[in-house]
C-alpha cells in the first residue's frame, strides 16, 4: 500500500481521505444541483431517472426499475405513482402475465424530456467546465480502473 495512505496512528486526514471524502462530496453537490434544476417540473430525481430509464427501454416492471435505480420496490412504486398523476407515464398489463404491469412513457412524458435533457446538459456544462475532451477522457479511464479495482 502506498505510504499516501498513512500509517495506524498516523495522521488523519491523509491525503487519500481527503480524495476518497472529496468522491463524495461531488454526487451530494450535483444531486442537490439536480433538483434544484429539475424542481420546475414538479420532478425529484428519482422520479427524471425512472422517466429515463423507461424512455430508454419501454414496458419496464417496477421490480427492474428498482433494481436499475436501486431503490427499493415500494419507493419505486411512489415514484411511478407520481409520475403517472403527472400523464408522464402508464401502466400497462404485461401481455404475458397479468399480474405484472409494464412501465411505459406517454406522449406528454416524451415532449418533456427534450426540455430536461437542456437542462440536465447545463448541469453538465457547469460540472465539467474548463475540462479538456482529453482529460475528460482520462478521468473516465481513472474512474474505471477504481471501480475494476473494488468489483475485484
Amino acid at each position: 500500500m502506498s505510504s499516501a495512505s498513512g500509517s495506524p496512528g498516523g495522521a488523519f486526514p491523509t491525503n487519500l481521505d481527503a480524495l476518497t471524502f472529496r468522491f463524495e462530496d461531488i454526487p451530494r453537490a450535483l444531486r442537490r444541483i439536480a433538483d434544484i434544476a429539475i424542481q420546475d417540473y414538479n420532478l425529484n430525481r428519482s422520479q427524471w431517472r425512472l422517466l429515463a430509464y423507461v424512455l430508454r427501454e419501454e414496458g419496464l416492471t417496477q421490480t427492474e426499475l428498482a433494481r436499475l435505480l436501486e431503490l427499493e420496490r415500494a419507493s419505486v412504486g411512489q415514484a411511478i405513482d407520481a409520475l403517472e398523476q403527472m400523464n408522464l407515464v402508464e401502466r400497462l398489463k404485461s401481455p404475458g402475465d397479468r399480474r405484472v404491469w409494464n412501465i411505459h412513457a406517454t406522449k406528454q412524458g416524451r415532449l418533456l424530456v427534450p426540455t430536461l435533457r437542456e437542462t440536465i446538459n447545463e448541469i453538465y456544462e457547469q460540472m465539467f467546465a474548463g475540462i479538456s475532451e482529453q482529460d475528460l477522457d482520462r478521468l473516465s479511464g481513472l474512474l474505471e480502473r477504481i471501480m475494476s479495482n473494488l468489483e475485484g
